[in-house]
Protein backbone atom coordinates (compact mmCIF):
# COMPACT_ATOMS: atom_id res chain seq x y z
CA UNK A 1 0.00 0.00 0.00
CA UNK A 2 1.79 3.32 -1.09
CA UNK A 3 -0.85 5.64 -1.89
CA UNK A 4 -4.08 6.58 -0.78
CA UNK A 5 -6.57 9.21 -2.71
CA UNK A 6 -3.91 9.84 -5.01
CA UNK A 7 -1.78 11.03 -2.04
CA UNK A 8 1.58 8.89 -1.49
CA UNK A 9 1.41 7.14 2.22
CA UNK A 10 4.07 8.16 4.80
CA UNK A 11 5.13 5.15 6.35
CA UNK A 12 7.29 6.44 9.84
CA UNK A 13 9.74 4.77 11.74
CA UNK A 14 7.28 2.16 13.95
CA UNK A 15 6.31 0.45 10.83
CA UNK A 16 10.04 -0.48 10.18
CA UNK A 17 9.71 -4.41 10.25
CA UNK A 18 5.80 -4.05 8.45
CA UNK A 19 6.52 -5.66 5.06
CA UNK A 20 4.61 -3.00 2.89
CA UNK A 21 2.98 -5.46 0.38
CA UNK A 22 1.36 -7.49 3.26
CA UNK A 23 -0.66 -4.20 3.53
CA UNK A 24 -3.19 -4.64 0.90
CA UNK A 25 -6.89 -3.82 2.21
CA UNK A 26 -8.29 -1.09 4.48
CA UNK A 27 -11.05 -2.23 7.17
CA UNK A 28 -12.81 0.79 9.26
CA UNK A 29 -11.70 2.17 12.01
CA UNK A 30 -13.18 0.55 15.33
CA UNK A 31 -13.38 1.74 19.34
CA UNK A 32 -10.73 -0.11 19.96
CA UNK A 33 -7.57 0.01 22.67
CA UNK A 34 -4.91 -2.28 20.92
CA UNK A 35 -1.43 -1.29 20.55
CA UNK A 36 -0.09 -2.03 18.17
CA UNK A 37 -2.71 -2.15 15.41
CA UNK A 38 -1.88 -0.44 11.95
CA UNK A 39 -4.03 2.24 11.28
CA UNK A 40 -4.12 4.76 8.39
CA UNK A 41 -4.51 8.13 9.59
CA UNK A 42 -4.84 11.78 7.92
CA UNK A 43 -3.11 14.72 9.74
CA UNK A 44 -5.79 17.44 10.25
CA UNK A 45 -4.09 19.67 12.40
CA UNK A 46 -0.47 20.50 12.82
CA UNK A 47 0.37 20.90 16.55
CA UNK A 48 3.77 19.35 18.67
CA UNK A 49 4.93 17.21 15.68
CA UNK A 50 5.19 18.97 12.82
CA UNK A 51 6.97 16.08 11.08
CA UNK A 52 7.58 12.16 11.50
CA UNK A 53 11.08 9.94 11.17
CA UNK A 54 10.90 7.76 8.27
CA UNK A 55 12.33 4.47 8.65
CA UNK A 56 16.09 5.38 7.22
CA UNK A 57 15.51 8.25 10.29
CA UNK A 58 14.98 11.26 7.98
CA UNK A 59 12.36 13.81 8.69
CA UNK A 60 8.84 13.39 6.48
CA UNK A 61 7.75 16.93 6.79
CA UNK A 62 4.04 16.68 7.69
CA UNK A 63 1.01 19.19 5.96
CA UNK A 64 -2.67 19.10 6.85
CA UNK A 65 -4.24 16.41 4.18
CA UNK A 66 -1.23 13.95 4.96
CA UNK A 67 -1.90 10.81 4.84
CA UNK A 68 0.68 8.16 7.09
CA UNK A 69 0.52 4.37 8.38
CA UNK A 70 0.57 5.01 12.33
CA UNK A 71 0.79 1.95 15.45
CA UNK A 72 -1.47 2.54 18.34
CA UNK A 73 0.90 2.55 21.17
CA UNK A 74 0.79 3.81 24.99
CA UNK A 75 3.36 7.00 25.93
CA UNK A 76 4.76 7.62 28.66
CA UNK A 77 7.13 11.24 28.96
CA UNK A 78 7.43 13.18 31.14
CA UNK A 79 8.98 16.05 29.19
CA UNK A 80 5.91 15.28 26.82
CA UNK A 81 2.85 13.48 26.11
CA UNK A 82 1.37 10.78 28.41
CA UNK A 83 -1.30 8.85 25.80
CA UNK A 84 -3.21 5.81 25.49
CA UNK A 85 -3.65 2.81 22.89
CA UNK A 86 -7.00 4.01 22.07
CA UNK A 87 -9.32 4.50 18.77
CA UNK A 88 -12.28 6.18 19.48
CA UNK A 89 -14.24 8.45 17.96
CA UNK A 90 -13.10 9.61 14.66
CA UNK A 91 -10.13 11.74 15.91
CA UNK A 92 -6.58 11.19 17.74
CA UNK A 93 -3.26 12.34 18.44
CA UNK A 94 0.37 11.73 17.10
CA UNK A 95 1.88 10.57 20.37
CA UNK A 96 5.44 10.14 18.80
CA UNK A 97 8.02 11.13 16.45
CA UNK A 98 8.39 7.50 15.30
CA UNK A 99 4.44 7.10 14.42
CA UNK A 100 2.96 5.77 17.87
CA UNK A 101 -0.91 7.49 17.97
CA UNK A 102 -3.68 7.22 20.44
CA UNK A 103 -5.11 9.82 22.28
CA UNK A 104 -3.34 12.14 24.71
CA UNK A 105 -4.35 12.09 28.56
CA UNK A 106 -2.04 14.80 29.66
CA UNK A 107 1.26 16.91 28.78
CA UNK A 108 3.67 19.04 29.98
CA UNK A 109 2.83 22.49 30.68
CA UNK A 110 5.34 23.44 27.98
CA UNK A 111 4.29 21.29 25.29
CA UNK A 112 1.94 22.64 22.57
CA UNK A 113 -1.28 20.64 21.59
CA UNK A 114 -0.34 17.44 19.84
CA UNK A 115 -1.42 16.92 16.04
CA UNK A 116 -4.58 15.75 15.40
CA UNK A 117 -5.36 12.97 13.18
CA UNK A 118 -7.93 11.39 11.29
CA UNK A 119 -8.42 7.35 11.59
CA UNK A 120 -9.27 6.24 7.76
CA UNK A 121 -9.15 2.74 8.86
CA UNK A 122 -7.08 -0.31 9.96
CA UNK A 123 -4.35 -1.94 7.75
CA UNK A 124 -5.61 -5.79 6.61
CA UNK A 125 -3.88 -8.13 4.70
CA UNK A 126 -5.53 -9.94 1.63
CA UNK A 127 -7.88 -11.92 3.79
CA UNK A 128 -8.64 -9.42 6.00
CA UNK A 129 -7.34 -9.99 9.20
CA UNK A 130 -6.26 -6.88 10.55
CA UNK A 131 -2.51 -6.45 10.89
CA UNK A 132 -0.16 -5.97 14.01
CA UNK A 133 3.16 -4.78 14.62
CA UNK A 134 3.29 -7.96 16.12
CA UNK A 135 2.79 -9.90 13.31
CA UNK A 136 6.33 -8.75 11.81
CA UNK A 137 8.29 -9.50 15.19
CA UNK A 138 11.96 -10.44 15.02
CA UNK A 139 12.19 -13.97 15.45
CA UNK A 140 13.76 -14.97 18.85
CA UNK A 141 16.68 -17.32 17.87
CA UNK A 142 17.61 -20.37 18.93
CA UNK A 143 19.53 -20.81 22.30
CA UNK A 144 23.27 -21.42 21.81
CA UNK A 145 26.29 -22.15 23.81
CA UNK A 146 28.71 -19.16 23.41
CA UNK A 147 31.03 -16.91 25.46
CA UNK A 148 29.10 -14.61 27.58
CA UNK A 149 29.96 -10.74 26.65
CA UNK A 150 30.27 -8.15 29.17
CA UNK A 151 27.15 -6.18 29.68
CA UNK A 152 26.54 -2.59 30.90
CA UNK A 153 23.07 -1.62 31.59
CA UNK A 154 23.23 2.69 31.31
CA UNK A 155 20.20 4.08 32.92
CA UNK A 156 19.10 7.50 34.88
CA UNK A 157 16.99 9.55 36.90
CA UNK A 158 14.55 10.65 34.50
CA UNK A 159 14.35 11.64 30.78
CA UNK A 160 17.10 13.95 28.80
CA UNK A 161 19.65 12.79 32.00
CA UNK A 162 22.53 11.86 29.38
CA UNK A 163 21.64 8.13 29.05
CA UNK A 164 21.94 7.42 25.46
CA UNK A 165 24.80 9.68 25.10
CA UNK A 166 26.59 7.72 27.89
CA UNK A 167 25.67 4.92 25.86
CA UNK A 168 27.17 5.98 22.81
CA UNK A 169 30.43 7.14 24.32
CA UNK A 170 30.88 3.45 25.94
CA UNK A 171 30.24 2.06 22.55
CA UNK A 172 32.44 4.55 21.02
CA UNK A 173 35.25 3.77 23.20
CA UNK A 174 34.84 0.64 23.36
CA UNK A 175 34.73 -0.34 19.73
CA UNK A 176 38.24 2.57 19.50
CA UNK A 177 40.17 -0.57 21.32
CA UNK A 178 39.18 -3.18 19.25
CA UNK A 179 36.05 -4.86 20.94
CA UNK A 180 32.96 -5.72 19.45
CA UNK A 181 30.08 -4.29 21.07
CA UNK A 182 26.08 -4.62 20.11
CA UNK A 183 23.25 -2.21 21.79
CA UNK A 184 19.55 -2.49 22.47
CA UNK A 185 17.21 -0.01 23.71
CA UNK A 186 15.02 -2.32 25.94
CA UNK A 187 12.00 0.86 26.33
CA UNK A 188 10.86 3.40 25.40
CA UNK A 189 8.18 5.06 22.74
CA UNK A 190 9.16 4.10 19.08
CA UNK A 191 11.99 6.72 17.61
CA UNK A 192 14.44 6.03 15.29
CA UNK A 193 17.13 8.48 16.64
CA UNK A 194 18.43 7.13 19.45
CA UNK A 195 19.17 3.54 17.72
CA UNK A 196 20.84 5.88 14.99
CA UNK A 197 23.04 7.48 17.80
CA UNK A 198 24.58 3.94 19.09
CA UNK A 199 25.08 2.89 15.04
CA UNK A 200 27.37 6.12 14.67
CA UNK A 201 28.96 5.55 17.65
CA UNK A 202 29.99 1.73 16.17
CA UNK A 203 27.64 -1.06 17.70
CA UNK A 204 28.04 -3.86 15.25
CA UNK A 205 24.21 -4.06 15.74
CA UNK A 206 21.38 -2.05 17.35
CA UNK A 207 17.70 -3.34 18.05
CA UNK A 208 15.18 -1.97 20.51
CA UNK A 209 11.61 -3.26 21.39
CA UNK A 210 9.78 -2.22 18.16
CA UNK A 211 11.84 -4.92 16.69
CA UNK A 212 9.82 -7.60 19.10
CA UNK A 213 6.68 -6.09 17.91
CA UNK A 214 6.16 -3.54 20.55
CA UNK A 215 5.32 0.24 19.32
CA UNK A 216 6.25 1.52 23.23
CA UNK A 217 6.59 -0.26 26.72
CA UNK A 218 4.79 1.83 28.89
CA UNK A 219 2.15 -0.24 30.52
CA UNK A 220 3.56 -3.72 29.63
CA UNK A 221 3.20 -6.71 31.45
CA UNK A 222 6.49 -8.09 34.02
CA UNK A 223 6.04 -11.07 31.62
CA UNK A 224 6.48 -9.16 28.03
CA UNK A 225 8.67 -6.57 29.45
CA UNK A 226 11.36 -9.62 30.78
CA UNK A 227 10.65 -11.60 27.10
CA UNK A 228 11.39 -8.59 25.44
CA UNK A 229 14.57 -7.84 27.24
CA UNK A 230 15.60 -12.03 27.14
CA UNK A 231 14.32 -11.77 23.09
CA UNK A 232 16.79 -8.75 22.07
CA UNK A 233 19.75 -9.92 24.11
CA UNK A 234 19.27 -13.65 22.40
CA UNK A 235 19.43 -11.87 18.98
CA UNK A 236 22.40 -9.57 19.63
CA UNK A 237 24.41 -12.31 20.83
CA UNK A 238 24.27 -14.42 17.39
CA UNK A 239 27.00 -11.08 16.35
CA UNK A 240 29.44 -12.70 19.35
CA UNK A 241 30.22 -9.09 20.78
CA UNK A 242 32.44 -8.81 23.26
CA UNK A 243 30.07 -6.35 24.68
CA UNK A 244 26.78 -5.75 25.30
CA UNK A 245 25.15 -2.15 26.04
CA UNK A 246 21.82 -1.67 27.27
CA UNK A 247 19.83 1.74 27.84
CA UNK A 248 16.52 1.75 29.78
CA UNK A 249 14.53 4.94 29.19
CA UNK A 250 13.02 7.45 31.72
CA UNK A 251 13.88 7.26 34.97
CA UNK A 252 14.67 4.88 37.70
CA UNK A 253 11.31 5.04 39.42
CA UNK A 254 9.50 5.15 36.60
CA UNK A 255 7.35 1.78 36.22
CA UNK A 256 8.61 0.05 33.55
CA UNK A 257 12.11 0.43 34.12
CA UNK A 258 11.53 -0.48 37.73
CA UNK A 259 9.87 -4.08 37.11
CA UNK A 260 13.16 -4.87 34.87
CA UNK A 261 15.67 -3.38 37.75
CA UNK A 262 13.86 -5.37 40.41
CA UNK A 263 13.74 -8.60 38.42
CA UNK A 264 16.43 -10.97 39.83
CA UNK A 265 17.14 -13.17 36.70
CA UNK A 266 17.33 -9.22 34.70
CA UNK A 267 20.05 -8.50 36.92
CA UNK A 268 22.19 -11.29 36.21
CA UNK A 269 22.40 -10.40 33.40
CA UNK A 270 24.07 -7.25 34.15
CA UNK A 271 27.74 -6.63 34.68
CA UNK A 272 28.27 -3.24 35.11
CA UNK A 273 25.68 -0.07 35.49
CA UNK A 274 26.16 3.52 34.54
CA UNK A 275 23.94 6.31 35.94
CA UNK A 276 23.38 9.72 34.38
CA UNK A 277 21.65 12.70 36.09
CA UNK A 278 21.27 16.11 36.32
CA UNK A 279 22.38 16.74 39.32
CA UNK A 280 24.52 14.93 42.11
CA UNK A 281 21.41 14.85 44.85
CA UNK A 282 19.96 12.09 42.10
CA UNK A 283 22.94 10.60 41.98
CA UNK A 284 23.17 9.82 45.52
CA UNK A 285 19.73 8.89 45.69
CA UNK A 286 20.13 6.74 42.07
CA UNK A 287 23.37 5.10 43.36
CA UNK A 288 22.18 3.66 46.90
CA UNK A 289 18.86 2.74 45.02
CA UNK A 290 20.43 0.85 43.04
CA UNK A 291 23.09 -0.89 45.17
CA UNK A 292 20.26 -1.78 47.39
CA UNK A 293 18.99 -3.74 44.16
CA UNK A 294 22.25 -5.15 43.89
CA UNK A 295 23.83 -3.53 41.24
CA UNK A 296 27.63 -2.56 40.61
CA UNK A 297 26.86 0.69 40.17
CA UNK A 298 30.59 1.67 38.09
CA UNK A 299 30.62 5.04 37.15
CA UNK A 300 28.17 8.72 37.53
CA UNK A 301 27.37 10.46 34.26
CA UNK A 302 25.31 12.78 32.68
CA UNK A 303 24.84 16.50 32.47
CA UNK A 304 26.00 16.62 36.10
CA UNK A 305 29.41 16.09 34.83
CA UNK A 306 29.10 18.93 32.48
CA UNK A 307 30.98 20.79 35.13
CA UNK A 308 34.10 20.39 37.47
CA UNK A 309 31.60 21.47 40.64
CA UNK A 310 29.13 18.53 39.69
CA UNK A 311 31.88 15.58 39.24
CA UNK A 312 33.48 16.51 43.00
CA UNK A 313 29.49 16.84 44.31
CA UNK A 314 28.78 13.30 43.44
CA UNK A 315 31.75 11.65 43.88
CA UNK A 316 31.95 13.34 47.59
CA UNK A 317 27.68 12.50 47.69
CA UNK A 318 28.55 8.86 46.33
CA UNK A 319 31.83 7.46 46.30
CA UNK A 320 31.57 6.27 42.79
CA UNK A 321 33.49 7.85 40.28
CA UNK A 322 31.86 10.83 37.75
CA UNK A 323 32.91 10.68 34.14
CA UNK A 324 32.53 13.49 31.92
CA UNK A 325 32.07 12.47 28.17
CA UNK A 326 35.94 13.35 27.13
CA UNK A 327 36.76 10.42 30.06
CA UNK A 328 34.43 8.18 29.07
CA UNK A 329 35.88 8.34 25.41
CA UNK A 330 39.65 8.46 26.41
CA UNK A 331 38.54 5.01 27.78
CA UNK A 332 40.93 4.67 30.13
CA UNK A 333 39.00 5.00 33.01
CA UNK A 334 36.25 3.64 31.42
CA UNK A 335 38.40 0.14 31.29
CA UNK A 336 39.68 0.64 34.98
CA UNK A 337 35.94 0.81 36.69
CA UNK A 338 34.60 -2.24 34.29
CA UNK A 339 37.64 -4.01 34.65
CA UNK A 340 36.60 -3.79 38.94
CA UNK A 341 33.31 -4.78 38.10
CA UNK A 342 33.91 -8.18 36.47
CA UNK A 343 36.87 -8.57 39.52
CA UNK A 344 34.26 -7.77 41.74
Amino acid sequence: MESFEGLRIKWPYVTHRVIRSTASGLLPAISERNPGSLLLARVLTIGKHKDLEAVSGRRLSLFPGDVFVGALGDRYATDQFEGAAVCTGETGHILGIGGVCGQVMSKNERMPDPTTIQWLGRLADRTGRPLQLGDFALPTPARRASPRPTTILSVGAAMNAGKTTTAAQMIRSLVGRGFRVAAAKITGTACRKDPGFLEDAGAVRVLDFTHCGFPSTANLSREELLGLAGSLRAALLEDNPDFLVYEIADGIVQRETRMLLEDPGFRETIDAVTFAAPDSLSCESGGRLLRGLGYPVVFMAGIVANSALGIAEVEQATGIPCLNGQMILEGGPLLEVLDRARAA
